[in-house]
């Protein structure tokens, strides 16, 4: 079973896979040649969902929606986060521009379930979603509250700059929640709804705490803003949450943790905030945004997204940070019960990043930090016959390679000995520059800060004997990716033989990397 159900007068989300051909079907049966006609029929649309649903406050939520119900109820069944991307694609299929981009990535109920279940440890108070769209966040929030009507009626407040969007989350919201025949409940929801731009100097409505999923775009400087260097639409709208409530919940790029631009709205929640928990989502395998084109009947198995959930509780006391986690579909229930135990204490990296560790790597990193040098310390500019070539574009892993790589992404580095080489190859060719990216980074490409930041391990006796055998390994262990049209050379070596390069780095037993490298962390967690 799945979608929504309706016990004893509470909504209640049934966990549903996301149907691409449901919404495609809606969303060509409400598309029309303008914005306003669209925008009426799909008003149409979800009046005839509340009516039928709430005959007892139809005429109120009649005033609220200000049209009749469509003859048929098109989104019957349909789950909240599905509603909300009917919405969305119908808005971007009437904008030229962006019919043909790649599609639209929404965050799906499993997500906003997630998010509004760490919300539910809150202490009781007025929660506001101020980019609130048709209601997805708000409605898996009222739906974990103690009292989920008392919740909608005296204590949500709902912003967003599309009155469109705004009416359709008070009616839905409303018709879900609401006790019977609560006319002044509809109209309670409906005073406090506000059409505003968030981020504008105008006062915000009182508050206590806020549930947010922000625009993800450039935008242009705003004075009055620590980020305005960051020119990003989720900087300064994170910035203004953290500045004006005791306590959040937000779903943004985890771009946050480490790029420079975004230095200061770390600084902004270290010491507007007492403390949180940031929860750090890889898009690959699994991702947790969805992709949805218009059109057809498949998700987008990735996008571009590396996703963090931050939780700020006004009861919180200190930061933690999960690793980022990896998993396939298969364990995406399993990876939402099980992430909240990698959360460990946070770390701040060498150019002011929010680390991200797995538990088992604190005492690895605090040993790598503590080295005297680094990549950056052992190369010189001027080229030598001395070189190690490293890819910029990892994924799973990171090496260096003796030879010359054609590829298009790369890094080379010079050296002024053979011995500093080979110590130098050494540490790139372990798990330690793999463990500095994820931790540091790990987004897309390997920033030359980050790779001319790895620390290398002193030399031993044995490293000039390894360094001959990763030398010699080369020839097999090549791989060709076709990029671009492009065929691009790197070296994978097994784990077996990086394993060996783990042991010479590490002083006693090295540490276990292996949910490090894994494609799936919560394979075998299911009950």
């Amino acid at each position: 079973m799945t979608g929504i159900t309706h016990e004893n007068g509470h909504a209640r989300f049934v966990g549903a896979r996301f149907h691409a051909t449901t919404v495609t079907r809606v969303v060509k049966a409400l598309s029309a040649s303008t914005h306003s006609e669209t925008r009426q029929r799909w008003l149409q649309a979800v009046a005839a969902r509340v009516v039928a649903l709430r005959p007892d406050l139809a005429e109120p939520l009649l005033g609220v929606l200000q049209v009749n119900p469509a003859e048929v109820d098109l989104i019957r069944g349909m789950t909240i986060g599905e509603v909300g991307v009917c919405y969305e694609a119908l808005l971007a299929g009437l904008n030229k521009a962006t019919r043909k981009a790649s599609g639209q990535f929404f965050t799906p109920d499993d997500a906003a379930e997630f998010m509004a279940e760490q919300a539910s440890t809150f202490p009781a108070g007025v929660w506001m979603d101020p980019c609130c769209g048709v209601g997805n966040l708000s409605w898996h929030l009222a739906a974990v509250q103690a009292d989920p009507r008392a919740f909608v009626r005296d204590a949500l407040i709902l912003i967003d700059r599309d009155p469109t969007a705004l009416r359709s989350a008070v009616a839905l919201l409303a018709a879900d929640y609401l006790e019977e025949g609560d006319v002044e409940g509809v109209a309670a929801l409906w005073e406090r709804a506000c059409v505003r731009d968030f981020l504008s100097r105008e006062a915000l409505p009182k508050h206590d705490y806020v549930i947010l999923n922000p625009p993800y775009a450039r935008d242009r400087v705003r004075t009055g803003f620590s980020t305005s260097n960051a020119q990003e639409l989720y900087a300064y709208f994170v910035e203004r949450v953290a500045r004006t409530s005791t306590g959040f919940v937000a779903v943004t790029p985890a771009s946050y943790l480490a790029a420079p631009k975004f230095a200061a709205l770390r600084d902004v929640l270290t010491y507007r905030m007492p403390g949180g928990d940031v929860l750090v989502f890889d898009n690959v395998p699994d991702t947790l945004f969805r992709g949805y084109k218009f059109g057809s009947s498949n998700t987008s198995k990735t996008n571009f997204v590396r996703a963090a959930i931050t939780v700020c509780s006004p009861q919180a006391s200190d930061w933690n940070i999960t690793p980022i986690l990896r998993w396939k579909s298969v364990s995406r229930e399993a990876m939402f019960e099980n992430c909240p135990a990698l959360l460990s204490p946070r770390v701040v990296g060498p150019f002011g990043e929010w680390v991200k560790l797995f538990p088992e790597h604190h005492a690895a990193w605090e040993y790598l930090g503590a080295l005297p040098d680094t990549v950056a310390s052992l190369t010189v500019r001027e080229e030598t016959p001395y070189s190690l070539t490293v890819g910029l574009t990892p994924r799973y892993y990171i090496s260096a390679a003796f030879r010359e790589l054609e590829r298009g992404s790369k890094a080379t580095l010079y050296f002024p000995s053979e011995a500093v080489r080979d110590r130098v190859a050494v540490a790139l060719n372990s798990s330690i520059p793999y463990l500095w990216w994820r931790a540091l980074d790990g987004g897309v490409t390997l920033p030359r800060r980050v790779l001319n930041s790895v620390p290398v391990p002193p030399a031993t006796s044995n490293t000039a004997r390894l360094a001959r055998e990763l030398e010699a390994a080369e020839e097999s262990n090549l791989t060709t990716k076709l990029n671009a049209g492009k065929q691009n050379e790197n070296v994978k070596h097994p784990r077996s033989l990086i394993a060996r390069m783990d042991a010479e780095c590490f002083p006693g037993p090295a540490p276990k990397m292996d949910r490090l490298y894994s494609e799936d962390m919560f394979a075998g967690t299911m009950r």
